[in-house]
Order: structure tokens, then C-alpha cells, then sequence
């Protein structure tokens, strides 16, 4: 899925990554031999360590990154100097026929891949298929793009993945068409990569995620209802390639940058794509749990755009450069601009299925802790944009755009080979300030510089808004607690006393169902990420440390009343005393501010290690399902107290 669906991990590689990494010396360099030592040589002194950093000096990895750049780029450029029609469609003819294969090669290297392959998937009694997606299936594939398979079998369950894959890894160990065999294992999508001989491709395969076939077709109808649309997504894919976009640091994937383009298209004031959800109408519904995967094979949409590619790639790239990430939410499936603010309130009308799966069918919500927010347009609580999770290639991606807009905003009268040629080699490389970060003043007593705490900079977990549910359980456990029926119950009082039980619910949650010991800190020293609207007396700090995890591989924990949050305890303590280590110690500050309830953390904790890998597989997956099941107890008592004293 190098190409056109997200991987985490390692299957974000793209073959010409691999092939590029296989054919030079391990980290790019060249090993020189070194001269033998004359006999009877003495012992050299040991080098310093500076000198001894100078003397076995390699090359950086960015220089390794330009080098493989420079190799892919070179061929194209050429063709673009050398193309004999310089019109905009002579130029695009010629571009396309050199990075991508023609349909009869595609074919031809399938057919070959798929017999060989059928020599070592068989079982008895169990049939099974070979489907393809990816860049392969989308239309976009390049020469040096990899081949994405998904295995079905009529008799399989996604439990029995990984046992298929040592069989299947055994099985071409001893078939000579395969090699260069890796087994993954960890990925969400656990696969087995394979080089397969005879046309040298690279295939990802699979046995559990059919549903990227689904995301394949759909980009290949919607690049086959325009051909506009289908030479951009050719130009923005290499250019991502060229603009460090697309590397081995998987940071981004042509998924992410496809979406990008599809949301531009649909946003324009002349729209040349309608929304997801638009599509969707009056087209057979395929359920995938709460989720629509249908689409239109063939789109039919009226659009009054007559823009040229060179104006639309040129508004691409200016729509982006401009583009507010930290607001704004990018939604194929709705289809228009709107904020990550309003889809956190439930004010995105055309998210009613996502808000009813969220709320009331417990399933994960969006991820908003993101520096870039994609919405998958069918699994509408999947944030794609998550790979992008490094704050250096995030100012890459904002510089590329820039740098591109600089380069697209030239004259017209630009022939278009030499404005792509352009495009593609005029990349600019972000390069982290080595400037020192601001260090925390120091209070000094009675001459006495004083001791500050280790909480300069804190990354911020979570900023756990109020869910409309949520909200709603508020506000019936306050009309079962007053006893007049002319009361008043404010907004504002909800809100206050919403943020007030998610402050004891969670501490109560971490202690019960995590089986964290929470430590209250009697007189914290006041962290600097605190805003300075909020005293200290308001902050909950604590000392959290956690010897074993009790949630990972966990179903999701839910309950109703106390017997079954009782047995979700029971659970918690059980799987605890199986021991399953996951040690960590570190501050943990909790707040209201503004209607909503934020968890603050040292960022040297969270960076890696088992602090991480607590917050983002147990604490952020399972907290708001805990803490519905916290409200809806708290509502039972109240109505059960309310009707015994009428």
C-alpha cells in the first residue's frame, strides 16, 4: 500500500525506497578498506571522541535522501527537455507514458505474479482469491511503484493472520520465484513482503484489510471521471516524491496527498467533484460496521469548471500554502471547509452517522491530537493525517507547498515542460534551527536560586471537549437531583458540572480500570504550560506510576451499572496479576478551562517508551467509553434516589 493506502510502520516503504536502499551500502556509504597493521605494530592511542566522530564521519541522512531524489528525478527531467510537443497535453503525454506502465504491462506483470503465487497460497477444502489494490488499482501506479495483494480465503479469520503468514513465509523460502522475504508483523495491517523475480516488484500481502481494495476503486473512478484530475494526481504524486514528502520516514503517504487533492477539487467555487456523502446517495449501501463503502463506479456530476491543469495545480498548491491545519478539518466526505472546533461540538451536519457511531455504537472517535487532520471519506473516525507526527516533517510539508506555489505563480508564457521541470527540481530541504530552546526562569529567594520542577514544556494528551450525550446525561442526573419543577438549569451549569465529574471520573478510572497508583502532590510547583488564566489551587497533580498494563489487546470496556463496572474491575485486577509489564513514573497535571478538561504531561515522558505507549493504545482508545459508563451510573443512582424520596 506504498502508494495509495496508509500503512503504519514499516509498509509505508514505497519499492523504489527499497530497491534504492538495496542497491547502495548500508546507510549510502562506501566502505574503504583500511591498510594492514605492520607485525609488531604497537597499540594505537585512542582516538577522542571528537576525533574519533571526524575520522569515521559519514554521510547524513539527508544527503542519502537528496542522492536518491537526484536518481529518480534525473530520467524525467531529461524527458521533459527532450519532449518534441510543448503544449500542456503533448507535455502531460509525454510524462505520463514515462513514469507509468501501460495497461498491457500492468496486466502481463499481474498474471505472472498471481500464477506464482497460487503455487504456495493452497489448502484443502479452502478456496481462495487474489485481489489487488493500490496504486496498481487506482491508476496511479509509476514503474517503480510496489504491488499490493490481499488474500482471501473462504475459511479465515483475522485471528488466524498472523499464522498465515509464517506458512505462507515458509512455503516461499522453498519456491524459487520469491525472495528477499520480510515478515511484518507489528503493523496494524501485519503482511509479508516479498520481491518476486522474474519482474522484479515488490509485493505487500495481506490477509486481513479488504477494505483498501474499496479505497483503490474509488480513486480510480474518481481520476476516470476527469481526466484533469487524473494528470494532477500524476504531477502532485512525483512532485510529493521530489519535495521530501514521500520518504522512508513514512511521515506522509500518496493516500493522504490523493485526499488532499480530491477536498481542493471539491472546495473550489466552480466544484469539480461533488462530497463523499453526495456520491453516496441513491447508491447500494456496503456496510463495513457502522461505515458506507459504496461509491458510483461511474460519477456523474454536472461541474461548470473549464480551469486548465496549469491553473489548477497552481491553486492546489496556493489553497494549502494557506491552509490553517491547526483549524481546519480536511473532509472528502463532507466535501466543504470546516473547522475541527465545530466537528468536536457536533456541529457538522453531514457527520450524523460518525457522531451516532461515536456516541451511542462505541466506536473510537476521530483522533484530533493530530498536526495534520485527513478524514478517511468512508471510516469517518479514521484521522489518515496521523502519520504525519513529527513536528520537523510538518514544516517540511508547509515549506514544499510554499516552495511550489513560488514556483507555479510564474508567468504564463512559461512553456509548461520547463514550469514542471521546475516544480520537480526547484525542492527545498527544511533544516531544523540548531538555535537552543528558551530555558525556564529560574526564582530566586533570599539570594537562593530555587529548585523548579522538571515541567518546562509539557505535551498536551488530550483536550477532552464535551460530547452532546455526555451533555445530555448532565443535565437529566441535575433535573433528577432538584426536587422543583421551576427550576432553572443554565447551560453554564451543566458545562460546571460536566468538567467537575470528568476531573474525579478519570482519576477514579486510571486507579480502578488502569490500576495506576495516583499519588496527589500536596504543594506541586507550578508547571509552565499551564495557562495563565488558571491558579494553581485549580490543578490536580499527581504522580501517576503503572508496573503493569491491564488494557492492551483488551476488549473495549464497557458497563452500564455498577455490577458491570465492577466486573470490568475484576477484569482489570486479573489481568494484572498475569503481569504484563509496562513500567513508568511520571507528573500528571489535570484542569477545566473553558468547558473543557485538559491532561497535561512531561514531554521528556512522553516522547517514547511505555508512558507513550499508555497514553495512545490505553489511555486516549478507551477513556470516553469509560467515562460514558461513569455518567450513566451516576444517572441510575440519581433517578433510583429521586424516586424513593418523591
Amino acid at each position: 500500500m506504498a502508494d495509495d493506502d496508509q500503512k503504519p510502520g514499516p509498509s509505508g516503504k514505497s519499492e523504489s525506497d527499497n530497491k534504492s536502499a538495496a542497491a547502495a551500502p548500508a546507510g549510502g556509504q562506501k566502505q574503504q578498506q583500511e591498510p594492514a597493521k605492520p607485525q609488531g605494530q604497537k597499540r594505537k592511542r585512542k582516538l577522542s571522541g571528537k576525533n574519533k566522530a571526524a575520522a569515521n564521519q559519514q554521510p547524513e541522512e539527508e544527503d542519502v535522501e537528496t542522492e536518491k531524489i537526484n536518481f529518480m528525478r534525473e530520467p524525467v527531467v531529461q524527458c521533459l527537455r527532450n519532449v518534441d510537443d510543448t503544449s500542456d497535453e503533448g507535455v502531460m503525454r509525454s510524462l505520463i507514458s514515462h513514469l507509468q506502465p501501460s495497461h498491457h504491462e500492468i496486466e502481463f506483470a499481474l498474471t505472472r505474479v498471481k500464477a506464482d503465487l497460487s503455487r504456495v497460497l493452497g489448502f484443502p477444502g479452502n478456496d481462495f482469491t487474489i485481489y489487488e489494490f493500490g496504486s496498481i488499482k487506482s491508476g496511479l501506479a509509476f514503474r517503480d511503484s510496489d504491488l499490493d495483494l490481499y488474500i482471501h480465503y473462504d475459511k479465515n479469520s483475522d485471528a488466524n493472520t498472523k499464522k498465515l503468514i509464517h506458512v505462507i513465509h515458509g512455503r516461499m523460502l522453498r519456491n524459487q520465484p520469491f525472495h528477499g522475504l520480510v515478515k511484518i508483523l507489528g503493523a496494524k495491517v501485519p503482511l509479508l513482503r516479498a520481491i518476486h523475480g522474474p519482474t522484479n516488484l515488490m509485493c505487500d500481502i495481506n490477509f486481513s484489510n479488504a477494505r483498501g481494495c474499496y479505497n483503490s476503486k474509488f480513486i480510480y473512478a474518481v481520476t476516470r471521471f476527469d481526466h484533469r484530475i487524473h494528470k494532477l494526481a500524476v504531477i502532485v504524486k512525483f512532485w510529493a516524491k521530489c519535495a521530501y514528502l514521500l520518504t522512508n520516514h513514512r511521515q506522509m503517504n500518496t493516500y493522504c496527498i490523493i485526499m488532499m487533492l480530491i477536498f481542493y477539487l471539491q472546495t473550489k467555487k466552480l466544484p469539480l467533484l461533488p462530497s463523499v456523502q453526495d456520491l453516496q446517495k441513491g447508491t447500494p449501501r456496503v456496510s463495513y460496521g457502522p461505515w458506507n463503502l459504496g461509491y458510483p463506479k461511474d460519477i456523474k456530476f454536472a461541474t461548470m469548471n473549464r480551469e486548465n491543469i496549469r491553473e489548477l495545480l497552481t491553486g492546489f498548491f496556493r489553497y494549502y500554502s494557506n491552509f490553517e491545519f491547526e483549524k481546519n478539518l480536511i473532509s472528502p466526505f463532507v466535501g466543504r471547509l470546516c473547522s475541527l472546533e465545530e466537528m468536536k461540538q457536533s456541529k457538522v451536519r453531514e457527520l450524523q452517522t460518525y457522531y451516532k457511531a461515536v456516541e451511542h455504537l462505541d466506536n473510537n472517535p476521530f483522533n484530533f491530537g493530530t498536526l495534520i487532520s485527513i478524514q478517511d471519506p468512508f471510516e469517518l473516525n479514521n484521522n489518515i493525517g496521523g502519520v504525519c507526527n513529527s513536528v520537523v516533517h510538518f514544516e517540511q510539508f508547509k515549506l514544499s507547498f510554499k516552495t511550489a506555489l513560488a514556483v507555479c505563480s510564474k508567468p504564463n508564457n512559461v512553456p509548461f515542460n520547463k514550469l514542471l521541470e521546475a516544480l520537480f527540481t526547484e525542492t527545498k530541504r527544511y533544516v531544523r534551527s540548531s538555535k537552543a530552546p528558551p530555558q525556564p526562569k529560574v526564582q530566586v529567594v533570599n539570594g537562593v536560586p530555587q529548585k523548579t520542577a522538571e515541567v518546562g514544556s509539557h505535551w498536551r494528551i488530550c483536550k477532552l471537549l464535551a460530547l452532546e450525550y455526555e451533555l445530555y446525561l448532565v443535565r437529566q442526573i441535575m433535573l433528577a437531583k432538584i426536587s422543583s419543577t421551576d427550576s432553572v438549569i443554565t447551560e453554564m451549569q451543566i458545562k460546571n458540572m460536566w468538567a467537575d465529574c470528568m476531573l474525579d471520573f478519570i482519576e477514579d478510572i486510571l486507579k480502578k480500570l488502569f490500576m495506576c497508583e495516583m499519588t496527589l502532590l500536596e504543594d506541586p510547583e507550578r508547571s509552565f504550560s499551564l495557562p495563565s488564566t488558571i491558579a494553581q489551587k485549580d490543578v490536580r497533580a499527581f504522580t501517576i506510576s503503572c508496573e503493569r498494563q491491564v488494557v492492551i489487546k483488551r476488549p473495549r470496556i464497557q458497563f452500564t451499572n455498577d455490577e458491570e463496572l465492577n466486573q470490568q474491575i475484576a477484569i482489570s485486577k486479573a489481568r494484572h496479576e498475569m503481569n504484563f509489564p509496562l513500567k513508568f513514573e511520571s507528573r500528571i497535571d489535570m484542569f477545566k478551562l473553558n468547558d473543557a478538561v485538559e491532561v497535561h504531561i512531561p514531554v521528556e515522558q512522553c516522547r517514547n517508551g511505555p508512558l507513550r505507549v499508555f497514553i495512545e493504545t490505553c489511555f486516549l482508545p478507551q477513556i470516553r467509553r469509560c467515562v460514558a459508563g461513569y455518567f450513566k451510573i451516576m444517572l441510575a443512582k440519581a433517578t433510583e434516589k429521586a424516586a424513593a424520596n418523591p
